[in-house]
């Protein structure tokens, strides 16, 4: 099986596509770093290598005096600067649409957001735009139907948003007959945009399941957690004893949460903080408004720098 593995593993390395050799070339330049900033640089050099010609025939071959060519030079020059600049900008512009679609796909892994490119342009990059945009949106309704048969999570194993919102409407109806008490709260991760940017959305999806299993092990049997999607979880509780009041649950867990750093993949450890918002069912708001006054709760805590806010 490893000698299989590693067979194919050489010949996927051997295989090269030859549309990018030029780039890959380019690209293992140390300087600059950028993408931008190596098209800049070879659109520099494309447009200098005239003039360097130029000069150099102008000062070592021609027949044209010093005076004369020196004034020659010096126009070539200012015309060259001009064009360069005016080649730089256009550059920077064309190269606005593939800056647009990175963004749209970094947004899409951090919040599910889909790109709303345009898809109303020809060209190679116009191609790219729509194809980046249809492909994606496929994309999503296919992994939204899928978790939706599933009713779970993909990525934590917690029931998604469309098996939570089920279950929460269950619990109200419970509650509503006299079935107990209810605490619903809205769970964000603190600074979960940064995770992504300066880790890697591999570390972000590390961080999610990492946040998942300290909820999961700090409430008790019958209570549940559901993953709402991106950052957020909902988390449902019930009765109000003194060992398992919301207050109690909520500081065990961020309790836990400050005592168990996350490993990060690519080393190093990081610790996690939520910012909770909960409600006290009362027995007179829908799913809506319900969650509606957790996420207002949720909201409160991050301005005031709390780990929670509860409401009645």
């Amino acid at each position: 099986m490893c000698a299989v593995f590693r067979c194919a593993t050489e010949g996927s390395e051997g295989l090269e596509n030859p549309g990018l050799r030029t780039y890959t070339l380019i690209s293992k330049w140390g300087f600059p770093k950028t993408y931008r900033g190596k098209i800049m640089l070879v659109a520099f050099l494309g447009t200098h290598a005239p003039l360097l010609g130029t000069a150099l025939y102008l000062l070592l071959g021609s027949s044209v005096g010093s005076g004369a060519a020196l004034r020659i030079l010096a126009l070539l020059v200012v015309v060259t600067l001009v064009g360069t600049a005016a080649t730089l900008v256009a550059l920077g512009a064309l190269l606005a649409p593939v800056r647009l679609t990175s963004s749209a796909l970094k947004r899409y892994l951090d919040d599910r957001t889909k790109p709303d490119l345009p898809i109303d342009f020809s060209d190679e990059v116009g191609m790219l735009m729509a194809d980046v945009r249809y492909t994606v949106e496929h994309l999503d309704s296919s992994i939204r139907s899928l978790e939706g048969l599933s009713g779970m999570d993909h990525l934590t194993g917690l029931p998604n948003r469309r098996e939570g919102e089920g279950r929460l409407a269950n619990d109200i109806a419970r509650t509503r007959r006299g079935g107990g008490r209810l605490t619903v709260a809205v769970m964000d991760l603190d600074g979960f945009k940064t995770i992504n940017d300066t880790h890697g959305h591999h570390a972000g999806d590390v961080c999610i399941r990492h946040v998942a299993e300290v909820i999961r092990r700090s409430v008790r049997e019958g209570d549940w957690l559901s993953r709402w999607g991106g950052d957020e979880f909902v988390l449902a509780l019930w009765d109000e004893s003194v060992f398992a009041s919301p207050e109690a649950v909520l500081g065990r867990i961020n309790m836990d949460l400050r005592r168990s750093p996350v490993r990060l993949p690519g080393g190093g450890e990081l610790v996690l903080s939520m910012s909770v918002g909960a409600h006290r069912y009362a027995g007179e708001e829908d799913l809506r408004e319900l969650l509606a006054k957790a996420d207002a709760a949720m909201y409160q805590a991050k301005r005031e720098g709390r780990a929670w806010v509860l409401v009645d």
